[in-house]
């Protein structure tokens, strides 16, 4: 592969501003907007994500498999299936915030579920083929990590400001209320900006990725059925390599944490440290900053330590800065909520535990890089599209187990819902602290143990390319 230039690393990563929008969107404000201002329950908020996992197993690979056998002079394997999600991710984005007034427990938990389920399997149609083309734009060992960055950085960097953006513009409190995220009125109209922001980026990004196209491995021989006993055969075949399983098991460790996290993060946000909207807004400045800098951090640790030094060093990171404000606070040994040191303190720590969560994302997709050389050398088939399909999986799967566990552990502590801050009693809150601090920590670090054996270093993978090189001149 020809030496990538910046603006084509730029142009890659720009459209992984609609994953990051997307996940924005979920994280801060789906979930908190379906059971605390709606009025669903949270047990049924979170068994929504679960079932899409159903429909997910199924999407994922079958889009991996259908784009590493898609045949197209003009357009190649991947971006066909790119142009085609910009629009589906959009608008169903904008429609799961627009449920239609009056709705019941069981009309709200459906429409939550059928346009989650739209809303994952269009981003799986953009993320699959589009992780399995950053693996193929380059087969340099270091440079993989760096097309990765940029992929990371536009998913955190851009998002961030968005979502202030609506916080200070769109969350505003509507009289009788404190609180700008009770506001239901805001949502939709801010999921209408975000959809359209989402066509945008995917766009542009395709479109201007297309003079890669040429240079890219292109299907050969017939297309393969994916059909579910041959995927199953293939991830089968995929689960033997040592480095598959290994990377496989850390991601999804690492996501079921996440998963947990997201669904807390406005309760602790507007419960536990009882912030202000304008307060608030501050928050995902950490999420850009740790986005801009992982750009830098991530191809320096993958150079010095090598990637699975670097991904356990960055996970023990994330676990210690993500859970300390909780911690100190949990012992009393942080000042008091409105103090001016919390509030920086808190973006502090959480600057460096977005920095180092978005390293571990860029050096793991480097590492299923590597890992489907090695599936190469060991099968004679590329197949970029399967191995990405399991990244995007484990993803949304991990994430969607996080989402229940956090759904039940708010049944178990009966947090109260449509309430406002200050109304909830203090051992509600006392819980809050206790889950994002221990119990986030001990399920971040935990996720260090399956990373502990992955086989292929630089000097590894070197003899995989060699390998392969020469089977390709032989």
């Amino acid at each position: 592969m020809r030496q990538l230039t910046t603006k084509t690393k730029l142009f890659y990563g720009l459209g992984f501003s609609a994953q990051g929008i997307k996940d924005g969107l979920f994280q801060l404000f789906l979930f908190f907007y379906f059971s605390q201002v709606l009025g669903l329950d949270p047990a049924l908020a979170g068994l929504t994500t679960f079932i899409a996992l159903l429909f997910d197993a199924v999407s994922d690979p079958v889009v991996g498999v259908l784009s590493d056998n898609w045949k197209s002079a003009k357009w190649g394997r991947r971006h066909p299936f790119m142009f085609f999600s910009a629009i589906p991710m959009g608008v169903s984005i904008y429609l799961l915030f627009l449920p239609p007034s009056g709705m019941g427990q069981m009309g709200l938990f459906w429409w939550l579920t059928i346009f989650t389920i739209l809303v994952r399997l269009s981003l799986t149609l953009f993320i699959v083929p589009g992780m399995s083309l950053g693996a193929e734009l380059t087969t340099d060992y270091e440079e993989r990590t760096s097309v990765t960055s940029y992929r990371v950085m536009f998913s955190g960097f851009i998002p961030a400001f968005i979502i202030i953006f609506g916080l200070l513009f769109f969350f505003t409190p509507k009289p009788g209320t404190d609180n700008g995220m009770m506001n239901a009125d805001a949502y939709p109209a801010f999921a209408l900006l975000c959809g359209g922001l989402i066509v945008l980026s995917i766009l542009i990004s395709t479109y201007g990725t297309r003079n890669t196209i040429p240079h890219l491995p292109q299907s050969h021989g017939e297309s393969e059925r994916a059909n579910l006993r041959e995927l199953l055969r293939r991830f089968a075949a995929a689960f033997t390599l040592k480095s598959y399983r290994t990377l496989v098991l850390f991601i999804m460790a690492v996501y079921i944490a996440i998963g947990i996290g997201v669904v807390f993060t406005p309760y602790f946000i507007n419960y536990y440290f009882a912030w202000s909207e304008k307060e608030l807004a501050l928050l995902p400045i950490s999420s850009g900053v740790g986005g801009l800098l992982s750009l830098m951090v991530a191809p320096f640790l993958g150079k010095r330590l090598d990637k699975r030094r670097g991904v356990i060093l960055s996970t023990f990171l994330i676990a210690t800065f993500f859970s300390l404000p909780y911690m100190l606070k949990v012992l009393g040994l942080l000042p008091g909520d409105k103090d001016p040191f919390t509030l920086p303190f808190f973006i502090l720590c959480a600057t460096i535990g977005y920095t180092f969560l978005f390293v571990v994302f860029s050096l793991t997709n480097s590492m299923m890089a590597d890992v489907a050389d090695d599936y190469d050398l060991l099968t004679g088939k590329r197949e970029e599209g399967l191995f990405f399909s399991t990244m995007s999986f484990a993803y949304k799967c991990t994430v969607g187990i996080g989402y229940l566990f956090a759904g039940i552990l708010l049944k178990l502590i009966a947090f109260p819902t449509q309430v406002s801050p200050g109304e909830v009693p203090s051992d509600k809150l006392e819980w809050l602290g206790i889950i994002g601090g221990p119990i986030l920590f001990v399920t971040y670090a935990a996720s260090i143990f399956w990373i502990l054996s992955y086989p292929i270093t630089k000097s590894r993978y070197q003899e995989i390319r060699q390998q392969l090189q020469g089977r390709l001149t032989s």
